[in-house]
């Protein structure tokens, strides 16, 4: 019985042993590889108009079935994307289990170029290679002189270029960097951009954000080419005087078309701002004035 018991265990032992060491081992997904201007890296910085050199190596343990390489202009849900390489085996075109891509971009935006590798398995890696400008620049933004019932676009984001309410600013105050007024009754005045620290002293709201300054200072000439450019306009521009009480530099007032504003934010970023046009309705407080900015800043 015994006999018959020990040979019984071994049969199973085998059995699962020879299961074990029969089951196929199955294949990895292809294996991707990207370089930016030469170094193994998913993402730099760079200035406007650099040339990015990109490269995937691609090696899988089947043979390829297809790769795309796809660019996209822009980072986030503003995005134009546009292919830029596609093979497949089905056409002809892509033959082994190996391949090499490269190509070169100009960088005048924000870049993602991402790769997707497919093998004959149906396999598929996809790796994304970002080439960042190192400022952000904003068009056409439309700052409204602020309204009593708060339904006017008075304040500014410059990181993300956003326009907000008066209610948006107690969420996040720290994100605010400064405002718009119209005084048309004062000389000194009239149009001016705002830090959010003093923003309160202008008696247009009771807003109260000390531990957020901007200062502005009156540059020459607009520039959007890279960081050490915005900061070396800011070096180089002259101070704004003081007014309605508010420390000299915190307050950017008595603006004009085509007057360019440097400024730098609480969280250390330079920029620059260049007052497209200012609607002065008249310079009737019955009406709201506008100004119309275009707006660059460090990343």
């Amino acid at each position: 019985m015994k006999t018959y018991r020990f040979i019984y265990i071994m049969g199973i032992f085998f059995l699962c042993f020879t299961t074990v060491s029969c089951k196929k081992e199955e294949n990895p997904a292809p294996i991707v590889k990207g370089y930016l201007n030469g170094t193994e890296i998913k993402e730099i910085m760079v200035s406007l108009g650099t040339t990015i050199n990109f490269k995937y190596e691609i090696q899988a343990a089947s043979n390829l079935s297809k790769v795309e390489v796809f660019v996209r202009k822009g980072i986030g849900l503003a995005t134009d994307s546009q292919l830029f390489l596609r093979k497949e085996a089905a056409t002809g075109d892509l033959v082994g289990d190996s391949l090499t891509v490269e190509g070169s971009l100009i960088a005048d935006t924000d870049l993602a170029i991402s790769i997707n590798a497919i093998d004959s398995e149906g396999k598929i890696t996809i790796l994304q290679l970002n080439a960042l400008l190192d400022v952000s620049e904003f068009k056409d933004l439309v700052m409204m002189d602020a309204m009593a019932d708060g339904t006017s676009k008075s304040f500014c984001s410059s990181r993300y270029g956003l326009l907000l309410f008066a209610a948006n600013t107690a969420a996040d105050p720290a994100a605010i960097d400064f405002g718009f007024i119209y005084m048309e009754s004062n000389q000194v005045v009239k149009a001016s951009l705002v830090s959010f620290s003093d923003f309160g002293k202008t008696a247009t709201y009771p807003i109260v954000g000390a531990n957020n300054v901007t200062i502005f200072k009156r540059a020459l000439a607009y520039t959007n080419s890279d960081a050490a450019s915005l900061q070396q306009s800011f070096d180089t521009a002259t101070d704004f005087p003081s007014v309605l009480g508010i420390d000299a530099g915190k307050a950017a007032p008595n603006l004009n078309d085509g007057d360019v504003i440097a400024f730098k934010t609480q969280q250390g970023k330079f920029g620059n701002i260049l007052v497209t046009s200012i609607d002065r309705k008249g310079e009737s407080s019955n009406n709201q004035q506008t100004i119309n900015l275009k707006l660059v800043v460090q990343k």
